[in-house]
């Protein structure tokens, strides 16, 4: 039985990013560079993931650490190094497999995906001889990374030259870098511990193993994804491009599946972002964690949503939809209009400088421009329950807790502090009164 088990680098300092917040947990599209690769290693069903981190870093600081087990780097003394920390905990695991594999992943490459993951795997089984895959980018020319060295075969690989070695080297070298490796395990056992410290540095380094398992009679292969894919950071200026790879792959994948971004470079996606088919986003429009678009729905722009589910509705522009909002199919939010915790049920429309907290709104109510519901006293939060076929007159105020009967009306400019019953009209503000001729009177 073949399986395979993933270790995460993820203990280095990331001392150019000059922040005091880990380098593993600066975020791109909203989630932690390490998350997004944890939760690659969990898609592909892996056996066991191994983070391997310093040793006051809290994995509850992480949204995907459940089921993931730590080990603990005491001294960075390279990758080598803490790739041994991440096999012990491996190893110390019951029932492993004798045909086992061990990806080593970085996690400051957080946009590797599980394709491109189990692409690797089956490169691994190209021979029975492959004990080394490396994940390879297009380095594009840049003298800071190391580079691999063609094997003899289409394909493979004798060894991966550090960047200081490869301006001078005779080697026939390929024109790319090493952003991840995938292990047979056995051999992981047998060479890691004969690993030579760098004549530099002296630090040990997993690169180092390509060279030992060619020498040894295996051969190593390489398996080249998209520069997008597997770019890292190290400064703020390269964690910029990093989010802008992630939002350019993120509007490619949901335009393939049938979303329409007529302005697809002004458009911004949250690691989660669920749109389906035939879903219509219209410019300079951001998603945050936790929305769910259905077909039909079109965002208007300069829209702002959050925690929120859409049906088959029209927002926007200028909408905010905030944690909790659930737009139901036919309902219309309209320019200038905020929703929070709160159902909108279908045909019901709220178009224009209106704020809904706290709410449920009835089917096919209409929500008056400037109306507010009061949902917060300075202590708790109330609800407001609007029932169906409801006017709320322009610039209401609903003062929660309160409750608004089926088919009733609110007067224009009236401050609702008890319940309307069924049917009802219900007005609330002061009496009108003309003073006839006044303003002659008042220049007098």
């Amino acid at each position: 039985m073949c399986s395979y088990s993933v270790i995460i680098l993820a203990a280095g300092h990331g001392s150019r990013l000059k922040s005091s917040t880990p380098k593993v947990l600066h975020k791109v599209g909203g989630l932690a560079l390490l998350d997004h690769v944890i939760r690659s290693a969990k898609s592909i069903d892996s056996k066991e993931v191994i983070v391997v981190t310093k040793p006051d870093f809290a994995m509850e600081q992480l949204k995907y650490a459940d089921g993931v087990v730590k080990a603990v780097q005491d001294v960075q003394k390279g990758t080598a190094h803490a790739v041994q920390c991440g096999l012990s905990a491996l190893n110390s695991k019951q029932n492993r497999e004798d045909d086992e594999w061990v990806y080593v992943l970085y996690a400051d490459i957080p946009l590797v995906t599980s394709e491109t993951l189990l692409e690797m795997h089956k490169v691994a089984h190209t021979c029975g001889k492959t004990a080394v895959v490396v994940l390879a980018m297009d380095s594009n020319g840049a003298k800071n990374l190391g580079k691999l060295e063609a094997g003899d075969e289409k394909g493979t690989i004798k060894s991966i030259v550090e960047a200081k070695d490869a301006q001078n080297s005779t080697a026939k070298l390929l024109p790319l870098c090493n952003c991840g490796l995938l292990i047979k395990k056995s051999l992981l056992d047998r060479f890691i511990g004969t690993i030579k410290p760098s004549t530099v540095t002296n630090e040990f380094y997993i690169t180092e193993l390509v060279k030992i398992a060619y020498e040894n009679g295996y051969v190593c292969r390489y398996y080249e994804a998209d520069a997008r894919e597997l770019s890292g950071a190290n400064t703020l200026s390269e964690m910029a491009a990093l989010e802008r790879n992630f939002q350019d792959m993120m509007r490619e994948k949901v335009m393939a599946n049938g979303v329409k971004l007529i302005a697809p470079e002004t458009v911004f996606f949250s690691y989660d972002t669920e749109t389906e088919p035939d879903v219509v986003i219209q410019p300079f429009v951001a998603f945050y964690e936790g929305v769910h678009i259905k077909s039909g729905a079109n965002v208007g722009p300069f829209c702002v949503v959050e925690g929120a589910q859409i049906g088959t509705a029209q927002v926007g522009p200028f909408s905010r939809l905030r944690p909790g909002a659930e737009i139901n199919d036919g309902v219309k939010i309209g320019n200038f209009v905020e929703i929070k915790k709160s159902v909108v049920s279908e045909g019901a429309k709220v178009n224009h400088l209106t704020y809904i907290g706290d709410s449920f709104v009835g089917k096919n109510t209409n929500i008056g421009a400037g109306t507010i519901t009061c949902n917060y006293d300075g202590v708790h939060k109330h609800k407001t329950h609007i029932g169906e076929n409801v006017f709320v007159g322009s610039n209401s105020a609903l003062v929660a807790p309160v409750e608004i009967g089926d088919n009733a009306t609110i007067g224009a400019g009236s401050v609702i502090t008890r319940n309307v019953q069924e049917n009802a009209l219900a007005m609330a503000r002061g009496r009108q009164r003309n003073i006839d001729d006044w303003k002659s009177k008042a220049r007098k």
